[in-house]
C-alpha cells in the first residue's frame, strides 16, 4: 500500500452504503446520473462535498460534477479515489440542493463497476 492510500482509506465511513452502484457499459463521452438516496446523512446544502470512487479491476478515469457545478477529473487507480467537489451558490444567497452527482467516463473496461457514495460534506 502506498502512504498516499493511507489517508484516503482512514477518511471512508465503512458504515455508509454506495449511493449508487452500477455496472458501465463500456459508453464514454455521455455524462451518466447518479441519484442520492434520502437517507444518506450530509447536509443538501453544503458547500462542498467528497466523493468516494470505487472500483474493482483496472483503472477508470473520467469527470465527476454536481449539477450545475464544475467538474472534477478522477482516476481511481487501484481501485479507490477520493473526490472534492464545489457546490454552487455561497453564504449569502445560499448553495444549491445536492440530489445527484453527474459522472463521465473517459476510460473504463466493458462491464466494470463501480460505486460512488458522499463520504463527507462542508457547510459553511
Amino acid at each position: 500500500m502506498s502512504l498516499l492510500a493511507v489517508p484516503t482509506l482512514a477518511a471512508i465511513d465503512q458504515t455508509i452504503r454506495p449511493s449508487y452502484i452500477r455496472q458501465t457499459a463500456g459508453d464514454i463521452d455521455q455524462w451518466q446520473r447518479i441519484p442520492l438516496r434520502s437517507e444518506q446523512r450530509f447536509s443538501r446544502r453544503a458547500s462542498q462535498i467528497k466523493v468516494a470512487i470505487q472500483t474493482r479491476g483496472p483503472s477508470m478515469q473520467g469527470l465527476i460534477r454536481i449539477p450545475g457545478a464544475p467538474a472534477s477529473n478522477f482516476d481511481t487507480g487501484a481501485g479507490l479515489t477520493m473526490v472534492d467537489l464545489i457546490n454552487t451558490g455561497d453564504e449569502t444567497s445560499g448553495y444549491s440542493e445536492i440530489v445527484a452527482l453527474e459522472i463521465l467516463f473517459t476510460q473504463s473496461a466493458l462491464g466494470q463497476s463501480y460505486e460512488a457514495y458522499v463520504a463527507d460534506a462542508v457547510s459553511k
